[in-house]
């Protein structure tokens, strides 16, 4: 196997389309202002972006195509049970004061929610949702009072560390709305119905989430490649000791670290981090996202047992088709994601006797993506890789694509679903001549219009809270709340981040039936293996392949990415030793 990191010199110059853009991004500077590449998953799940609230006053009024926040979220709940399609099968029991970890999402109680709901087996605390905790009935009794820092008998101080409104901001901005995802100050409004339905419906005994803004002061674009940590930390002890949160919403990677060693909970924090990282700062750092050490094993069993030895049928060069599959990956340099391709080649050779190929490391620097991709376009076409596994951001595709189209070199596009990659609005910005037909791999997201959309689980919530449709290309972070509360409601009365481990490791599995955003478990480890610590909720991927004259079903544009045998799942382990089902004939 060889190894490139990109550098400086060399390769074929980049398109002109690619050479536009890059000189936009250089005038915005960087894209990374949340604290990582896989940050891009803010476009689905938008926190920041360019937002400038400096705090959310969660019994504030906010507007949303003219719902009024605080009206829609005091809608009857209770008309919400018909939407029900929870499939947890409950233990009776009495939601009051045990002194303890005696209430948890383990065990359900009788009688009625605080949201008015009836609380019995299958029902959950939104009943809608695929995802949320199983139901409590309403609490009675003490909780305990200040249990934690940031914690008192009526509130829980919760941070969303935001980076300072610039020239970066913006740039996400344009590249989130040229995708057709909302804006930060929709996606925001959004957020607010959910914060504050969220603190009307989930049983948090007696308190509430006060959700504030935290002016992050570190510098983004380090924070993505890893560095930062002095600032990062300084933030970390500000707000430990200054603010005295109990949680942080998001975390880069050296935030994570900071705040792991301050004893300070992130619910979203160093997305796609390998496993053995939270596990170091175990019960304090969690995510919903999968982190990359499950992905290693599922692209390494994909690889080994759908793809290895087999010709290159999916390669867009007839030269390229009648060889066997030889394989290279686009990945950051990171020293975690590095790890975790190592995992993934490993595994390849070891259990299926595969050669991983060669392996183009880049730089998270946005100014420099063109230029890398042209390198690595140049590497793989000397190196003779048929399949090239984009372990990488959708933005670096976007260069690496037109790079290939310059290099007339047209491969098999091997996406393994992280960051957004695998959603329609991306698949659209890719080269649409080399990814037409020729994109096809993994997905842990659910398909886009599942996410995001009227039909989504949040719009159809946000439907019956507001009776408003949902703004489009946002979810307004529905689902990364939907984890933050349920964690809280699991801890029961005495909330600290041991009683929210304990009892969000005893959470049941979730997603069933539709699998918006997969199978959520914390019960298993990376390897599929049970009673494993974990700390990311999604637990498998689908397979999907792009086609150019598809529609979404999410915005009705041309361009899509489908889903093989309706959008069935594998966890580690599952995965048939067939060809992939993609792009079948007739």
């Amino acid at each position: 196997m060889s190894e490139t990191r990109g550098t400086s010199a060399g390769g074929a110059a980049p398109s002109a389309a690619a050479l536009r853009a890059a000189d936009h991004l250089r005038k915005f500077a960087p894209l990374y202002v949340f604290g990582t590449v896989w940050a891009l998953m803010l476009m689905l799940f938008p926190t920041i972006n360019g937002d400038s609230d400096q705090s959310v006053q969660t019994g504030a009024p906010s507007q949303v195509e003219g719902v009024d926040r605080g009206a829609a979220a005091g809608s009857d709940i209770a008309s919400m049970v018909d939407g029900s399609s929870g499939l947890v099968s409950g233990v009776s029991g009495s939601a009051t004061a045990t002194g303890g970890r005696g209430v948890n999402a383990a065990v359900q109680g009788t009688g009625v929610t605080r949201g008015g709901i009836k609380c019995e087996p299958g029902v959950r605390q939104v009943p809608i949702s695929a995802y949320a905790a199983p139901c409590q009935a309403k609490f009675e009794g003490q909780n305990g009072g200040a249990t934690f820092r940031g914690v008192t008998g009526d509130k829980i101080l919760v941070l969303e560390r935001k980076a300072p409104e610039s020239a970066n901001s913006q740039a996400v901005a344009a590249i989130s709305e040229g995708a057709g995802f909302a804006d930060a100050e929709t996606a925001r409004a959004v957020k607010n119905v959910w914060l504050d339905y969220f603190n009307k419906t989930y049983e948090l005994y007696g308190r509430r989430v006060d959700y504030q803004i935290f002016d992050q002061t570190g510098n983004g674009t380090e924070e993505a490649q890893g560095k930062g940590i002095e600032a990062a930390c300084n933030d970390a002890t500000a707000i430990e000791k200054d603010r005295k949160a109990f949680a942080v919403f998001n975390g880069s990677i050296p935030f994570a670290q900071c705040a792991g060693e301050r004893q300070l909970p992130v619910f979203t924090a160093a997305a796609y981090y390998p496993e053995s990282f939270y596990r170091k700062y175990h019960p304090y750092l969690y995510h919903v996202i999968m982190e990359c050490e499950r992905i290693a094993y599922q692209v390494a069993e994909y690889i080994g047992k759908r793809l290895h030895d087999k010709p290159a049928k999916f390669a867009g060069d007839d030269a390229l088709k009648g060889k066997k599959r030889a394989f290279g990956t686009y990945v950051p340099d990171n020293d975690g994601y590095q790890q975790c391709v190592d995992l993934t080649e490993k595994v390849v050779k070891d259990q299926y006797g595969a050669n991983p190929g060669p392996r183009y490391s880049y730089q998270l620097d946005v100014s420099r993506f063109p230029e890398q991709a042209a390198q690595a376009a140049v590497l793989f076409k000397s190196e003779g890789v048929t399949t090239v596994i984009l372990a990488c951001d959708p933005i670096s595709i976007i260069f690496l694509t037109q790079a290939a189209t310059n290099q007339e070199y047209r491969p098999e596009w091997f996406l393994i679903g992280v960051a957004l990659q695998d959603t329609d609005n991306f698949g659209r910005a890719y080269d649409q001549a080399q990814v037409d037909g020729h994109m096809f791999g993994m997905s842990q997201l659910g398909a886009t219009e599942k996410v995001v959309g009227p039909n989504s689980e949040p719009g159809r919530l946000f439907k019956q809270v507001t009776g408003k449709e949902i703004p489009a290309g946002t979810d307004g972070d529905y689902f990364l709340l939907t984890h933050m509360y349920n964690l809280l409601q699991a801890a029961g009365p005495e909330l600290t981040p041991q009683t929210m481990d304990a009892g969000g490791h005893a959470l049941p599995p979730a997603g069933a039936p539709s699998f918006p955003l997969g199978y959520w478990s914390l019960a298993d480890g990376p390897d599929g293996k049970a009673g494993a610590t974990d700390h990311t909720e999604i637990d498998d991927s689908r397979e999907i392949y792009y086609v150019g004259s598809a529609t979404s079903k999410a915005d009705n544009k041309k361009g899509a990415f489908l889903e093989v045998n309706g959008g069935q799942r594998y966890r580690n382990g599952e995965w048939p030793r067939t060809d992939p089902a993609v792009y079948p004939k007739g």
